[in-house]
């Protein structure tokens, strides 16, 4: 869960990370890590469980492949995350929703594309 921190917050301005990254923690993975951690989930073990639930398990496994990485609009993020979820993470970053959305949509592809460098979840 560190390497995903630190990962994070290497990303974004670094005037802003701090409270994205507390957001994305506290917010979109709330309640979550707990379960995952009992059954040997990770972070994103948990990430990929929301985006199987929307039906976007194949925008997900383009990240983590070696291949390509599929966009993913700021609209979808909304729908993958939630709106409570959104509006509870804009409101703890201090960005308006739609660019909390943007950075989203533009960084997390690429945060879980630099945790699985061999196309391949942790622990696989």
């Amino acid at each position: 869960m560190d390497k995903i921190i630190q990962m994070i917050m290497s990303l974004f301005g670094s005037s802003i990370k701090k409270k994205i990254t507390d957001a994305i923690m506290n917010v979109m993975l709330k309640g979550k890590s707990d379960d995952a951690g009992a059954s040997g989930g990770s972070p994103l073990d948990i990430l990929l469980g929301q985006f199987k639930g929307k039906g976007m398990a194949d925008t997900f496994g383009s990240w983590v492949g070696t291949g390509e990485n599929k966009a993913i609009s700021p609209e979808q993020v909304k729908d993958v995350v939630g709106e409570d979820k959104m509006n509870e993470m804009a409101k703890q970053s201090g960005l308006s929703l739609p660019d909390l959305a943007k950075s989203l949509s533009k960084y997390l592809p690429i945060v879980v594309d630099k945790m699985t460098p061999n196309g391949k979840m942790p622990g696989q």
